[in-house]
């Protein structure tokens, strides 16, 4: 499905009805070089579920340690870690778990795309409880994604044959100044071992490593805490992410009015 990132933040007007989750907004949208006001009430949702997923971005393990976050996700030291931070990528999370500890259980992370199964990756999305992509736009979204890290069974078990998927993470990037964690899944049987923290641990270090000062997620609201132990800080910037679901009605609407020679 097809949908393109909102913020609250300087994007939705005064003129905003509620807050999220299917409610309604007012927007004025810029097309080109003029400004044009689409008078239009849009629906939307945090995501196609309906779920808030709280933004984090990374800030180290002991600014993370440090901060307080209060009950609306605002960091008390928000400008510490911040004014500490700027123009400069953070230390990298260390590696809890080497390569080697991992393979000597059977586990063998990968990076990159290449061996990896289209309709398998669906597969563990759908193990999870992510919606199943089109398999064209996934292998597209995959050929285009920045950094892959996924893992696999490095020898037959009770749990698993040789070779199959056990976990996936990606991350989206300009290569310079942002990058944004995606579609961190483990499957059911192989969680609570470690891989999942892994692959969040071997993303963030390769992110920062390249020198790029900002890396963030979206986290599904039962790990947070996870996250959170391993140097992301919940939305220090007070933004809140939103995503427009252009198949919706409305989308449809907003859509076609933004079409050239359409009205």
């Amino acid at each position: 499905m097809f949908a393109f990132q909102l913020q609250q933040h300087g994007i939705l007007p005064s003129q905003q009805k509620g807050m999220c989750g299917g409610q309604r907004y007012r927007v004025s949208t810029a097309v080109g070089d003029g400004l044009f006001h689409a008078q239009k009430r849009l629906y939307v949702a945090a995501s196609s579920f309906g779920t808030i997923k709280p933004k984090l971005s990374y800030r180290g393990i002991r600014h993370a340690a440090q901060s307080i976050v209060l009950p609306d996700g605002m960091s008390t030291q928000k400008v510490d870690v911040l004014s500490g931070l700027e123009g400069r990528a953070p230390p990298p999370p260390p590696i809890s778990k080497s390569d080697e500890e991992f393979l000597e259980n059977g586990i063998e992370f990968i990076w990159g795309v290449k061996d990896l199964s289209v309709d398998e990756l669906n597969a563990l999305f759908e193990k999870v409880g992510f919606p199943r992509r089109d398999p064209g736009r996934l292998a597209t979204a995959l050929a285009n994604t920045h950094t892959t890290v996924w893992v696999r069974a490095a020898r037959k078990s009770r749990l698993a044959k040789e070779g199959q998927l056990l976990g996936f993470g990606r991350a989206t990037s300009d290569g310079s100044l942002s990058a944004t964690i995606w579609d961190v899944a483990v499957a059911p049987q192989w969680q609570r071992g470690g891989i999942g923290r892994g692959l969040v641990e071997r993303l963030t270090a390769h992110l920062v490593d390249q020198g790029i000062p900002t890396v963030t997620l979206y986290a599904e609201p039962g790990v947070v805490g996870l996250y959170e132990k391993l140097g992301f800080v919940k939305d220090p910037m007070a933004v809140k992410g939103l995503a427009f679901q252009s198949k919706s009605d409305r989308g449809k609407e907003l859509v076609a009015s933004l079409t050239p020679g359409r009205s």
